[in-house]
């Protein structure tokens, strides 16, 4: 009988600790299931900050994207940024004075748009030493020719397109949903992420073409061939120097 009784009781624990084990699993099943509906609740609410200024959504962007941040400290290396407001433009802009990169947004930009706008203008001072770098070429006589400076400098800017996209696509999770105002300045009709896509690059080149924006490129050519002009004409003008005998 002691061993039955042994047995029975060895019988009894080994359901218990099957028991256990069941409701433990269950258990642990039930809260896994709760934590991935509260994450999809708080998803589903989460949305856009509503930014105060230019600064807090720079602020938030260094916060939750790591695409964003890189591109921003690289800037901050080569003698930091300031965020300002233009009328001279209806869009925004961005570019290098002096060492320093000032990006500039109209007010005409609100909300998501302005956000979106605003991380596209980051990746040019970003790419900066590359526009640089295609200037340079006008001003010392390398390229001569204004349909390849302005497609060189397009094609710097549409690479910021897909570096736009990777900022998207971080900061998504945190938004719940990138709204359409942070997409369809870029691509007509999408109205979240999943049917976001940057033009291919044949349809961004004639739309650049047909809104002017090459056409800046085409002005400032000109700008940097008189450049290159000048120091030449100067280059001429200085007299040799006599060689000792």
């Amino acid at each position: 009988m002691a061993g039955a009784t042994e047995r029975v009781g060895e019988t009894n624990f080994i359901r218990e600790g099957w028991h256990m084990r069941l409701m433990n699993r269950f258990t642990g099943e039930c809260l896994g299931a709760t934590a991935l509906v509260l994450a999809l609740v708080a998803a589903a609410c989460a949305e856009l900050p509503r930014f105060e200024d230019d600064q807090q959504a720079d602020r938030w962007l260094r916060e939750h994207s790591d695409f964003y941040r890189r591109m921003a400290d690289g800037v901050d290396r080569r003698g930091g940024y300031e965020i300002r407001r233009t009328v001279d433009y209806p869009g925004g802009v961005a570019y290098t004075s002096k060492g320093r990169g000032y990006i500039e947004l109209n007010d005409a930009l609100q909300g998501g748009h302005r956000v979106s706008v605003l991380i596209f203008e980051m990746t040019n001072l970003h790419q900066e030493h590359r526009h640089q770098e295609v200037a340079q070429r006008v001003r010392t006589g390398t390229i001569d020719d204004p349909i390849e400076f302005a497609l060189l400098r397009e094609m710097i800017e549409y690479d910021g397109l897909h570096m736009h996209h990777s900022v998207l696509r971080e900061i998504e999770p945190h938004v719940g949903r990138v709204p359409p105002e942070m997409l369809d300045w870029v691509c007509v009709g999408a109205h979240d992420l999943a049917s976001y896509r940057p033009p291919w690059a044949y349809d961004y080149l004639q739309a650049q073409r047909a809104s002017g924006h090459t056409s800046h490129y085409l002005r400032l050519f000109e700008k940097h061939r008189a450049e290159f002009r000048e120091s030449k004409a100067d280059r001429q003008a200085v007299p040799a120097v006599p060689q000792k005998e």
